[in-house]
């Protein structure tokens, strides 16, 4: 057997209230680069699906720059560590490593030669800081700042200048190389800086920030040109170069503007959000070869050109970790952190956002088909929630007494366990048996006639009819460690029960008999259990960040793929006979061939 990646559907990029996102662009490729949790990624403009993810840094990243070049990329990290790769190849051999801040990288950026950097952000001992990309000498210092410096560019053209803008509400130039302080200009904005670009010709240079305002300035001496006071309605996040003339500039008012250099006392164009809200805040914008892409508060990339006032396309992505995992039919659906749920085609071409009034609101913790045409979902909101298929909307919930932990379906009806009880239900989310369990369970299976409920401390596993009713002789050897997963075979042949160890035993549920207890190689605790249509093969998934296809008739024989997900694998399921996709803690969806030989 051999397990294969076929393709990666990114996640979307990292967020926070009130902090800029730098998007960058590279022209040769069309890709844009951003960071998401602990990786950073490369996407295809005009096709979202296909992307590259890089997974070397330990923490959190926070920024990604191509080079002018577009042969390499330099990415940021919360410890103030700057990564340098190759990004041309598939390898992304990394080029460097080096510890530039004690604390955040908010924004980095090369220079036209691609073997220059400035990578600023928020430091005790200092703001920012120049170096080669290969070697890591030393080639200027940041200076003139006396907060976090939240932006940083360099003039795309020979003499070199740099600007840096900051929390203090200034901007500092820069001549160079090697870059030295040259001038600081203050009093044109009266609150945070947050973005700051060089025009392509490096003649003016952009400055926006939270007090609404927009200020150009001579891009050779730095000298202040002019102010637009009140461009937007609200605080302006990010800006970047339409082209020699124009820019645009992004708010928390939901609009994108564009602006004329020489006629700057209103915007050109104006592209508006369906909505003012909270979430369609926009964070980050950066112009490609046919769009303008803006990044909202919840992590949608909104597609803008001439020919509309609104988006043209919407890439739906998660941005937090995926928590739930489900197929129904040909569609794939997902359940996030933040309760955000996805429908994604089996194509894995793009996602599809569930709302509606009752959406989650907190972790979800299962999605589960109950019918063609419905699913059902439970979240740490305390509520189970009913998808129509039809709509995509969620149009049922019903509210829970307890938190709860797993949730589990099989033709037309489905069972959910609490720290205290397990219930069936029908459909409709209505309880058709309910029963108060003496232990605390921590996994849950459901068939045609059987529920299995596992107990967190004794490790074994009890086998109840539909009614809840114990069905007796059939006493299961116990798991090794704290059982996390169950799954019950299409045909109720058998029954795998997996652990927080990473072992996972298979019973005969019939007999109750052990079948195999070789299905060991997992090295962390069993997250999802998935059988195939051929009651022979099953694919687990684990924290262990790797997939393993296990055989029933030849237990020995397994297939590996490792580190699939960073920071661990949350859910797979078959999508077809020898196609499987998987979810995890990097808010991504893989698709896998499974080759049977």
């Amino acid at each position: 057997m051999s397990l294969e990646k076929t393709a990666t559907i990114a996640a979307n990029p990292s967020t926070a209230r009130g902090l800029p996102v730098h998007l960058s662009y590279d022209a040769r490729t069309n890709r844009i680069a951003y960071a998401s949790g602990k990786s950073i990624f490369l996407r295809s403009v005009d096709d979202p699906s296909k992307c590259t993810q890089y997974t070397e840094h330990k923490v959190v990243t926070t920024v990604a720059t191509f080079s002018p070049s577009g042969y390499y990329v330099a990415s940021g990290d919360e410890d103030g560590v700057v990564r340098v790769w190759d990004c041309a190849s598939e390898d992304l051999i990394s080029k460097g490593e080096y510890a530039v801040l004690s604390g955040r990288i908010n924004a980095i950026a090369w220079d036209a030669d691609s073997k220059r950097i400035i990578a600023v952000g928020d430091g005790k001992e200092r703001y920012g800081h120049c170096f080669t990309y290969d070697s890591g000498n030393t080639v200027g210092e940041v200076s003139g700042h006396t907060s976090q410096v939240n932006a940083v560019t360099i003039r795309p053209c020979r003499p070199y200048r740099a600007a840096t803008v900051s929390d203090d509400a200034g901007l500092v130039f820069y001549q160079g190389p090697p870059f030295k302080f040259a001038q600081s200009v203050r009093g044109k904005h009266t609150n945070f800086v947050r973005d700051v670009k060089f025009s392509p010709s490096g003649s003016h240079i952009v400055s926006v920030g939270a007090d609404r305002s927009i200020v150009l300035y001579d891009g050779k001496t730095g000298q202040f040109q002019r102010q637009i006071p009140d461009a937007h309605d609200g605080g302006i996040f990010a800006v970047d170069w339409y082209d020699e003339t124009s820019f645009v500039t992004c708010s928390a008012d939901c609009t994108v503007r564009l602006w004329v250099v020489d006629s700057p006392e209103k915007p050109q164009k104006v592209w508006k959000m369906e909505s003012k809200t909270t979430a369609n805040q926009l964070l980050g914008v950066v112009r490609t070869k046919d769009y303008v892409i803006a990044l909202n508060l919840a992590g949608d990339l909104y597609y803008f050109d001439d020919s509309s006032e609104s988006a043209v396309k919407v890439v739906f992505a998660h941005q937090k970790s995926i928590t739930a995992l489900s197929v129904l039919g040909d569609r794939i659906f997902t359940g996030s952190y933040d309760g955000r749920i996805l429908s994604w085609g089996s194509d894995s071409k793009a996602g599809e956002l569930i709302g509606g009034k009752d959406a989650h609101t907190n972790l979800v913790v299962g999605i589960s088909p109950v019918s063609k045409d419905r699913l059902v979902t439970a979240a740490w909101d305390d509520t189970v929630a009913s998808i129509d298929m039809s709509s995509l909307q969620i149009s049922r919930v019903e509210s829970l007494e307890e938190q709860p932990v797993q949730i589990a379906s099989c033709d037309g009806a489905f069972a959910l366990i609490t720290d205290s009880k397990v219930s069936v239900y029908d459909s409709d989310c209505k309880v058709t048996s309910e029963s108060k369990l003496a232990f605390t369970p921590s996994a849950l299976a459901i068939s045609k006639s059987f529920v299995v409920v596992s107990d967190s401390a004794t490790f074994k596993t009890h086998i109840y009819d539909k009614g809840l009713k114990p069905v007796n002789g059939k006493d299961l050897k116990p798991m090794r460690g704290k059982p996390s997963f169950a799954r019950i075979s299409p045909n109720e042949k058998y029954l795998a029960v997996g652990d927080s160890n990473g072992k996972i035993f298979c019973y005969d549920l019939s007999s109750g008999e052990l079948v195999t207890s070789r299905w060991a190689f997992h090295t962390s605790r069993i997250t999802s259990i998935s059988w195939n249509e051929d009651n022979d093969h099953v694919i687990a998934s684990s924290l262990d960040t790797n997939l393993i296809v296990y055989s029933v008739s030849k237990p020995v024989r397994n297939v590996k793929a490792m580190n699939t997900h960073k920071e661990g694998v949350s859910g797979v399921e078959w999508i077809g006979p020898d196609r499987a996709v998987s979810v995890g803690a990097d808010a991504c969806l893989k698709f896998w061939d499974v080759v049977f030989k």
